[in-house]
């Protein structure tokens, strides 16, 4: 299950005692704050030598990403992060040929299923909590990305200046804070969307070439070291075709890296 000794996860020496591999990293085309190119040159600047790009439901940005990586020496791997309906968990692809046609047309269906999704948060918000927004803030927001995603609507919210004092008094002061307080999955303005089941997001990536990974695995449904029931759905990956599971990340604990690194040997 730890998949690092494969071909295309073949580990790099490690230069100045920093890794040089980031197999995680999304971009503009979702919900990171950088282009493909910068990113591929921000890796080279610090020494990275292998990165995969894995937005969130779309490889809008692999090729693009491809090409940088080419010309300035870091090799790229082309991946996407799949959100799936099962504990809304993450299944990471990676080596998948971003022109796959199955893989695409199910990425169309999921963009305008978030396309729905979020303006509903919209009018929850507006709703629930008398923001300022409309979807036209959401859309400049998401400008640059091939989908739209929550983090967009929580900037398009606090750049309005009309939402300034609220936020202020319910002491609302970075995203995450906003997250916390307006659009947990358990509030009365999250929306939740229609996902793929893990085994077609499985099914999907293994179309398309590539090799599904389980990211990090430690959600809140299997916190508190209740690691029985993280094993058994981690069966149930395994029987639809899971590959490997992320280990270490910063969201595990000690006692969890512990964990999936023996349950992966």
């Amino acid at each position: 299950m730890i998949i690092q000794d494969t071909e295309l996860f073949r580990p790099r020496p490690i230069s100045n005692g920093v890794n040089t591999f980031d197999l995680q990293i999304q971009s503009i085309a979702s919900d990171g704050v950088h282009t493909p190119t910068e990113i591929v040159q921000m890796a080279r600047d610090a020494g990275v030598l292998t990165i995969a790009l894995t937005d969130h439901d779309t490889v809008a940005g692999v090729v693009e990403a491809l090409e940088a990586g080419r010309a300035a020496g870091v090799r790229v791997i082309p991946g996407i992060e799949m959100s799936v309906e099962e504990h809304d968990i993450h299944i990471l692809g990676f080596g998948i040929d971003p022109a796959n046609a199955e893989l695409l047309g199910a990425l169309e269906r999921f963009c305008a299923d978030r396309v729905e999704g979020a303006k509903k948060i919209v009018e929850n918000l507006k709703a629930n909590e008398g923001f300022a927004i409309e979807w036209e803030d959401v859309l400049r927001e998401a400008a640059n990305s091939s989908t739209i995603a929550r983090p967009h609507i929580v900037s398009a919210v606090m750049k309005r200046p009309e939402n300034k004092e609220k936020l202020a008094r319910d002491a609302v002061k970075e995203k995450r804070d906003f997250f916390d307080r307006y659009l947990s999955n358990e509030g009365r303005n999250f929306v939740k969307r229609a996902h793929v089941s893990a085994s077609t997001g499985i099914g999907l990536i293994h179309s398309a070439g590539g090799m599904a990974v389980w990211s990090h695995p430690v959600i809140p449904d299997f916190k508190n070291g209740e690691y029985d029931e993280l094993e058994k759905f981690l069966q149930e990956l395994i029987a639809w075709g899971l590959d490997g599971l992320e280990v270490w990340s910063a969201s595990h604990r000690e006692d969890d890296v512990e964990f999936l690194y023996a349950v992966g040997e």
